[in-house]
């Protein structure tokens, strides 16, 4: 496996780990919380980064049909558990990694096509496998910010979220 495809999956695992950390410190109540009614609540973050990286990773990568309904990530307001939100993630981690996992680095450069479903709002594109991946872990690093940071605001203790938190840049 290439350096670029494990370091893209070590960000990834990394990102999860924030984001199972973030979620199992509040309620279900706190994770489906909208300060305001146009922002989105933690699990629609989740549902969000999860559904983006089974339509990038396994779908798009792996050729598997497509199983996301992108819009309903935002416009769902509960009806998932903190676990039920996690084992979801984790279940698409790992058809993530059987699909990257079978990637070589002369597959980097091969492009492939993310579609997305009629009404979803989104235009298809292709791009390399490589650009993919790097995507994908910038992506999820990005939602799990936002995670992390509304997470903090809604916790009740004054809690260090990230006990093993190191800063590379």
């Amino acid at each position: 496996m290439s350096e670029i495809i494990i370091e893209c999956m070590r960000r990834l695992d990394q990102s999860l780990g924030y984001v199972e950390q973030a979620v199992n410190k509040l309620s279900t109540e706190a994770i489906w919380f909208r300060p305001k009614s146009k922002m989105n609540a933690i699990g629609n973050l989740c549902l969000h980064i999860a559904g983006s990286e089974y339509q990038h990773l396994v779908s798009g990568i792996g050729n598997k049909p497509i199983e996301r309904d992108r819009p309903n990530e935002f416009l769902t307001r509960g009806g998932y558990s903190s676990q039920e939100l996690l084992q979801y993630m984790r279940k698409v981690r790992e058809e993530s990694r059987l699909v990257v996992g079978n990637l070589t680095k002369a597959d980097l450069e091969r492009e492939v096509t993310i579609s997305f479903p009629e009404g979803a709002g989104m235009e298809n594109y292709t791009w390399s496998i490589q650009k993919i991946m790097i995507g994908a872990a910038e992506h999820y690093s990005y939602h799990t910010g936002q995670i992390v940071y509304a997470s903090k605001l809604l916790q009740k203790e004054d809690d260090h979220l990230l006990n093993n938190w190191k800063h590379y840049f």
